[in-house]
């Protein structure tokens, strides 16, 4: 299982057109690419190219580029994550993309570039918090067996986080509908404006330290990861 995570450091030039809102707007899945590579100025290009085209400008999907920062001993150092609005848009996304010369272009420069890893389609279970106003994110691979009593439990910490000025970026609960393996089967993010700000309350809350002791015979962490966007597209 690799890395999986959202959120900011745009590139000049390459624009946002959807966000998370401050209501939890959230995307209902992501599909996420992960890879490897020692190519990242011919990476960064290609993908500039697409998103100039006006293929990319059609498409009924949000493009980020994930820089992989911290993440262990996982082989990715970069993850795409294709965020959709519905699973109609999913199919029309890639539909339309398998007819666009720009999208095969793109794929030509990342075959030539990179080693591809992994493959994850994952749905929004919670979320909340703006990601267009977070530039870092922490996030947690896990295996959680009783997904509803996690939710509650994990909703329940955001609110008592933020009502503490712990909580100042955005956050969610992702379930992976394809993809998962023994390991994982959710990952949690949280977001924040910069890297000081994340790491300013690394120490655990009560609420947090409540929280891990409430989960912990339906919860298993599979791996901690630190990531920044790369570009938005």
């Amino acid at each position: 299982m690799k890395n999986i995570l959202l959120s900011a450091f745009l590139i000049m030039g390459l624009n946002a057109n959807f966000a998370l809102a401050e209501e939890a707007i959230a995307p209902e899945f992501m599909n996420l690419f992960q890879f490897s590579t020692n190519e990242e100025p011919s990476v960064v290009a290609a993908i500039g190219a697409f998103a100039g085209s006006e293929c990319r400008k059609s498409l009924p999907v949000a493009i980020r580029v994930m820089n992989e920062v911290w993440n262990g001993n996982d082989e990715a150092t970069h993850t795409v994550i294709f965020n959709f609005a519905d699973a109609k848009s999913i199919t029309t996304t890639f539909g339309m993309m398998s007819q666009c010369r720009a999208a095969a272009d793109l794929f030509a420069a990342m075959s030539a570039n990179t080693n591809p890893l992994a493959q994850q389609l994952a749905s929004t279970v919670v979320a909340g918090g703006d990601t267009t106003k977070d530039t870092v994110y922490r996030v947690w691979q896990m295996k959680v067996s009783d997904e509803a009593a996690y939710v509650s439990a994990y909703q329940k910490l955001m609110a008592t986080q933020a009502k503490a000025g712990l909580l100042t970026g955005a956050y969610g609960v992702m379930r992976i509908q394809g993809g998962a393996d023994e390991n994982v089967t959710h990952f949690a993010y949280v977001g924040a404006a910069d890297l000081e700000s994340l790491l300013a309350n690394s120490s655990p809350s009560k609420a947090m330290l409540s929280f891990q002791k409430k989960v912990s015979g339906i919860r298993t962490i599979y791996r901690s990861n630190i990531n920044t966007v790369l570009a938005d597209l």
